[in-house]
């Protein structure tokens, strides 16, 4: 069996991997389509096939059927995405468990572990600019995704809900309760004060009076005022909240990032929305859901869909990482027109086997030290 939890625990159960690896491999693919990144919030997911697990095991996990058919699984309590499950033609379902919650596996499925390949990308269209896809190449060939550019799809929609004001990046769930735009950078958006990320300075090779940012340095603006910073993170905490073992965010000013919420239409709006600035105690209930990740540390997703939408915590109240896989910029699922993206350092790459024995540790490594690679290239 497969020991699988969410960060929480409130998803811990066991599940066994499909037998259909008899005799073959089986295949391990990076999903960037808009379903799977409007879901999660993340830019792209990765499940492998399992047995049908009991109902009592996931009696208590939250559900949202997605334009793609799959039906996905998330913890009501921390937002994890844990399982999803497709039903066919002939009421057969296919489930399958997100690779970021497996902690250990039985002796039998480590064995399956070795079967297991990784296939490449799919649904890249979804993206338009190629998404992450770009940072994933090929294990045996690591220039091989320049030979395969994306193919923009005409069916992604690369709006938001409704209206949002002319140069705004919208970002909205797949169920919709988030529905929210950013601004580019103004002078409010250089008045907060951070200490250094670890995307940028790593926490186990500089002092914490270092980490502290003493130049006041507002590194979360770049591109002489036009962007935002953004990065990649392998940590336990993001990859358990997730449910997949990468997540990528950007940082933005409170002040610059705006909530379209249900009311009489007001600013421009001609959908009964009206626009409010983010304020987290003044928010309507039912659009986020918070979770306490560690002591002073917040976590928000959307309770419809279970996408991830926000990290923040009481040390730095006025900037905010925000899950770039909801954003619906015009040019592409990484909006390079408004974030500038960190190639430099995966944050927290050591810790991507933390919490996790044996193969599935093994994988998680590997895909780190790929990640790296491959954004390396693409800086290149």
């Amino acid at each position: 069996m497969l020991a699988i939890s969410c960060l929480c625990k409130k998803a811990a159960l066991e599940v066994a991997l499909s037998a259909e690896a008899n005799g073959k491999d089986i295949e391990l693919s990076f999903c960037h389509c808009t379903s799977c990144r409007h879901s999660t919030g993340l830019l792209f997911t990765s499940y492998l096939p399992i047995k049908e697990p009991h109902a009592s095991q996931i009696d208590g996990l939250s559900r949202h059927t997605s334009e793609d058919g799959w039906t996905r699984l998330f913890c009501p309590n921390c937002g994890c995405h844990v399982l999803r499950v497709q039903t066919g033609e002939g009421e057969e379902s296919t489930w399958e468990v997100a690779t970021g919650v497996i902690e250990k596996a039985t002796e039998d499925d480590e064995k399956a572990f070795e079967a297991i390949k990784v296939a490449g990308n799919i649904n890249v269209g979804d993206t338009v600019d190629g998404g992450a896809s770009v940072w994933l190449p090929p294990k045996n060939d690591p220039q091989a995704w320049r030979m395969d550019p994306p193919t923009p799809c005409p069916e992604v929609d690369s709006s938001s809900p409704g209206d949002a004001p002319a140069d705004t990046l919208p970002a909205s769930c797949a169920c919709g309760k988030v529905d929210l735009y950013i601004t580019r950078p103004n002078p409010d958006s250089y008045l907060a004060s951070s200490g250094w990320p670890d995307l940028t300075h790593a926490y186990h090779s500089i002092s914490e009076p270092e980490r502290g940012n003493p130049e006041d340095i507002k590194w979360w603006i770049r591109d002489n005022g036009n962007k935002y910073l953004a990065g990649t993170c392998a940590c336990r905490s993001c990859r358990l909240v997730s449910g997949f073992e990468i997540q990528t965010w950007t940082f933005v000013p409170r002040t610059n990032i705006h909530f379209r919420v249900p009311g009489p239409a007001g600013n421009g709006a001609s959908d009964g929305r009206t626009t409010v600035a983010l304020d987290f105690k003044t928010l309507p209930r039912g659009i986020l859901q918070s979770y306490e990740s560690s002591p002073g540390v917040l976590r928000e997703f959307c309770p419809g869909c279970g996408a991830t939408v926000f990290w923040h915590d009481k040390w730095r109240p006025n900037i905010i990482d925000v899950s770039v896989g909801l954003l619906r910029a015009r040019e592409g699922a990484r909006a390079d027109g408004w974030l500038d993206w960190w190639t430099e350092r995966v944050s927290f790459a050591e810790d991507a086997e933390v919490g996790r024995v044996g193969p599935p540790a093994q994988r998680a490594v590997e895909l780190v030290s790929r990640l790296q690679t491959g954004l390396g290239l693409w800086t290149q």
